[in-house]
């Protein structure tokens, strides 16, 4: 589907609905409300894409306005992909971390890239792990 980027909108905020609308529409792993409403609740900076009234996309960041970003939820509907709607998702986190970070720190910026997407992730600076500096990304899931 070809979209007319002039009816395109950033927002800040979603619903609980909408939030769990996009996870299921990717497969992501299924929220209840009340696991949609306290992860909104906790997220640092919100980016959501409105196209005529409907959230067809979304990024979230775990921020601690410092030293440390986590970029996670990174979703466009799958009938509104291959419009460059990732690529305003990531353009607006990244703008947001650069404005607020704390004046003179250097801020780690990671995300957990899924299967594939590692090249959208690279074009905006993001290296895979090990690389000079950093070691292997690591995860415990409980």
């Amino acid at each position: 589907m070809i979209i007319d980027t002039e009816k395109l909108k950033v927002r800040n905020q979603v619903s609980s609905e909408e939030f769990i609308h996009l996870r299921n529409s990717v497969g992501f792993q299924a929220l209840s409300r009340k696991q949609a409403v306290t992860a909104l609740k906790n997220t640092s900076y919100l980016s959501a894409l409105d196209y005529n009234g409907e959230i067809v996309g979304i990024a979230r960041l775990l921020f601690d306005f410092c030293t440390d970003a986590y970029i996670t939820d990174v979703i466009v509907l799958p009938e509104f992909q291959g419009n460059g709607l990732g690529s305003v998702l990531m353009d607006d986190i990244l703008e947001f971390i650069r404005k607020n970070a704390f004046i003179g720190t250097k801020v780690a910026c990671t995300l957990y890239a899924n299967k594939e997407k590692e090249e959208f992730y690279k074009r905006f600076g993001f290296e895979k792990l090990p690389n000079k500096k950093y070691g292997y990304g690591m995860m415990l899931e409980f």
